[in-house]
Order: structure tokens, then sequence, then C-alpha cells
């Protein structure tokens, strides 16, 4: 009785291992911004030799200016680099939606883009889109110039991306109000650069979107760039209202011309305001798929695979509580997806993050945060999809993003604590 007993407890022992080492392992949480300076907008690429940089904006205490910062990933040693400084990128925004970013051409000279406002303009959202560039690793960087061909100081310009196109260069989309009352909410614009120069002439992709929701920029291996926006639309089902669907459209020859855009799901957001929530982008051998929030129906994060003809399937929903949603491709057709939940508990005044930052840039303004804990799914197709929490939820911790590391995956996000907000990270070991 004895030995038969033993036997069951160590059956029970051998099953309970053999679960727990199918979980993921998650390092604790570490801050990587500045100790008691305010930070935002945490963003992922990888450099010229695939390693991850995390960049992010920073309010300097010597001045109060917010300024990009960034830093590379030490795969051999598990460590972020000391922080490089953009310089030029004094006084820039800082919103959660309308982040700065830098992107790697192949010759490693690196692109710096980031938004600022016009000050003393009627309109509180005038500004502008500007990018500086460096060849030598962050030392130098030269003066700031227009991302857009428009510069009139009447408009706002924000909600970019950018991403390395397959020839090395350098690609860029954004939200612009050069068409003012003419046209409906912002137009979407697409600018590439050239070898050994910054970027060329812009290209109008559509007249109609959504004034302040991120957009999607992505290049897949094969060299085509997909991109993804909140839309402004009139379908006959809601009788003449309108509704903020995910839109998307395509180039298959490197930005010359593109596709005719099409909406991802007819959620049929009936909504004349800005949800500050875009959509994120994915391409692995199993397709291209979306990823987004909605209130058009039942409220939450939806998912959804574009076939080989382009249409997309109908949609799934993943997640009723969850807001900010980000997605990247890991190895073997797994997919990485992560966004924030809330869990009621509110904390003192903090930056605020959600639906109520300002339309077209600035900075986040001092608001009561609720406590939210970041979510984290591992989808494998044919296999039960795997779930993660990368934060307790005892914190105001919101607008995550994440970046492949070879069998591991880094997760970065704000924080809001003791008043300010920080930038965390966590390496997850699949």
């Amino acid at each position: 009785m004895k030995l038969r007993y033993t036997i069951i407890l160590y059956i029970a022992a051998v099953f309970l291992m053999a679960s727990c080492s199918d979980l993921p392992e998650k390092t604790p949480a570490q801050r990587l911004s500045t100790a008691d300076a305010d930070a935002s907008g945490p963003y992922f690429t990888h450099d010229n030799k695939d390693n991850p940089v995390l960049c992010w904006t920073e309010k300097d205490p010597s001045d109060s200016l917010y300024r990009l910062k960034y830093a590379v990933y030490d795969v051999q040693n598990n460590q972020f680099l000391d922080p490089v400084t953009v310089t030029p990128s004094r006084g820039s925004n800082a919103t959660a939606e309308s982040m700065s970013k830098i992107a790697f051409k192949a010759d490693g000279s690196i692109i710096a883009v980031f938004g600022k406002r016009f000050e003393n303009e009627k309109n509180p959202y005038a500004g502008a889109i500007y990018y500086s560039m460096s060849a030598d690793e962050g030392k130098n960087w030269s003066e700031p110039q227009f991302l857009h061909s428009d510069t009139v100081h009447t408009y706002g310009r924000s909600f970019f991306d950018i991403a390395t196109l397959k020839d090395g260069e350098v690609a860029a989309i954004w939200l612009d109000g050069r068409f003012g009352k003419a046209e409906k909410g912002s137009a979407l614009f697409f600018a590439k650069t050239t070898k050994g120069a910054g970027f060329g002439l812009d290209q109008l992709l559509d007249k109609s979107t959504c004034e302040c929701c991120r957009t999607e920029l992505l290049v897949d291996q094969t060299g085509k760039i997909h991109v993804a926006y909140r839309s402004i639309r009139y379908p006959e089902a809601l009788l003449g209202k309108q509704a903020r669907d995910m839109a998307y459209l395509f180039s298959a020859d490197n930005g010359q011309t593109f596709s005719e855009s099409k909406i991802i799901s007819n959620d049929h957001w009936a909504i004349e305001g800005c949800p500050h929530t875009g959509p994120s982008l994915a391409a692995d051998k199993n397709g291209l798929h979306a990823l987004w929030f909605t209130a058009g129906g039942n409220s939450g994060l939806y998912f959804s695979t574009a076939s080989e003809g382009g249409r997309f399937s109908p949609r799934t929903l993943l997640s009723a509580e969850g807001r900010h949603p980000q997605m990247c491709s890991l190895a073997n057709g797994r997919l990485a997806l992560v966004w924030e939940e809330d869990k009621g508990a509110h904390h003192p005044a903090g930056n605020e993050h959600g639906n109520h930052q300002q339309q077209m840039g600035g900075h986040n303004h001092p608001a009561a945060a609720t406590a939210s804990g970041i979510s984290l799914r591992i989808i494998h197709p044919g296999k039960e999809d795997k779930n993660i929490a990368l934060s307790d939820g005892k914190q105001a911790d919101h607008h995550a993003v994440i970046s492949p590391l070879s069998k591991n995956l880094l997760g970065a996000w704000v924080r809001e604590e003791n008043g300010r907000s920080a930038v965390y990270y966590s390496r997850v070991k699949l």
C-alpha cells in the first residue's frame, strides 16, 4: 500500500513538473527609463544587425522638455546597453499612441522621427513631424527636417509609423490635417528615404481617416508593405452615420503604388470621436494577421487572418477587457499578442493613459491612473493558447509593446508610480 502511494505521488510530481516546464518563464520587471523622470511611449524596432532596440520619450528634469531616447539590447548578456539621447528631439511630443521612433537603414545609419507642436497657434493641435539622421551610432545628429512636404503651421500631423524596407531604406506613414475641413478626419500619407539621403516627396494613401489612433506599417519577408489604420466610412447599414473601423492597404512594388483600401472587419463602430487605440499587424507563413480594439458590436480585442487573396477572416474575440493591443510573429508559426486590462483600482495622479490624450500630439495630462495588468498570449496554430501575466495588475501598467528575441520575447510597457510614469521591461523565455 505504501509503495502504491509512493508511485502515485511520483507520477503526480512528474505531471506537475511537465506542466510547469511548459509554462514560459519571465524575468522580474525592470525599469529602463531614468529614475524620477517621466517617461512614456515605448516602441520596439531592430537595428541593422537584428538586435532589438527599445525607444521611449523621457522628460529631462533640467529643463522639463521631452526627448527621444533608445537603447540597444545586448543579446549575449541579456541586458540593454546605455541609452542614447536623440538631441534634436528636444521639446518633442510625448503621447502614448503617437510615440517618437527610430529606424535603421541597412547601412547602419539611423533615422529618428518625432513630433513637435507649433507654438502660439490658434489650433492647439497644430504641429509637425520631423526627422533627424545619424551616421555614427547616435553620437551626432543632423538638423531636424520636415517629414512632410506641406509645412503650413495651422494644421496637425501626427500618429506616424516607420519601418525598414526590403531595399534597406526607411518608409513612414502618418496622419495629416492639410485638407482641413474639406475632409472628415485626417489624411494618410506615405514617404520613403533614398540612398544616402532623407525622405522624398510624400504620397497620399487615404483622404479620410480617424484623427488620433496609431497607424501600423509592416514590411514582410518578401518586401511587401502592409498598412493598417482606423478609417472613417459611412456604411449603408448605419444609415449615414459614420463608422470608425480598421482599414488595410498594401504595396507590392516597394511603395511606388498602393492597393485600394479595404475594411478588415465591418464592425460598424458608430462613433464620432477618437478611440486612441490603433491596429497591429504581423506576418508569417500562415498569412497576414490583424489585431485591434473596437466597440462595434461586442466591445473588445479582435483577431483576424487574411488569405492569399487578401480577404480577412471573420473576427475572433480575444479579450472583452483588453485595450491597446500589439502583436509580433515568432518562430515555428507562433504569434505573440499583448495588451492591458483594467483591474478596477485607482492610483494617485500620474500621466493619463487611455482615451483622453490630445488629438494631434502634445503631452499627457495628470489624471487618476487606473490599475491595469499586462497580458501576453502566445498563439500556436493547432495548440492551446498560452496566457502569461507580464505584470500583476497592482500598478497602472499600460501601452505594452513586444519584440521577438531568438527563443525569448521582450516586453515593455508604461508604469504609473509615485505620481510619475516610467518604462519597464521583462524578458520571457518561451
